[in-house]
């Protein structure tokens, strides 16, 4: 009898212990950097045709944003906060003004348009789970 109650103690810690240790599904985290650049590059610098400076500047100019905004929004919430909108608007504006300097005149439009397009619509869109 005795070893029955102690194999079932063990087999009911052993299940407890794996039902608390399964990460949480809804936990929402920024994707990593590295992700982030390369949907930059894939989704900005490859269409708009930019050559190796022009990339490196516009890679550059986001992860500078990208760092920045990590430090705004405060992930140990959940959902995490949003950071204040006139503190994005002026990273935002920052990593603009780095953009334009580094890309021609003419396709500066066209990454505005391409800019506003790989936003997330969602905030768990772009998510990796």
């Amino acid at each position: 009898m005795k070893t029955k109650a102690v194999f079932l103690s063990i087999a009911l810690l052993l299940s407890g212990i794996i039902c608390f240790s399964q990460p949480e599904k809804g936990r929402m985290r920024p994707p990593s950097l590295k992700h982030r650049l390369s949907m930059v590059d894939q989704k900005i610098s490859q269409l708009l045709e930019l050559d190796k400076g022009q990339k490196k500047a516009v890679e550059y100019a986001f992860k500078e944003f990208f760092v920045e905004m990590d430090k705004l929004v405060d992930f140990s919430t959940q959902p995490p906060a949003r950071p204040d909108k006139a503190k994005v608007d002026a990273l935002a504006k920052i990593r603009d003004e780095q953009v334009k300097k580094a890309i021609p005149e003419s396709k500066y439009g066209k990454y505005l348009e391409l800019e506003l397009k790989t936003r997330p619509k969602d905030p768990c869109e772009g998510r990796p789970e």
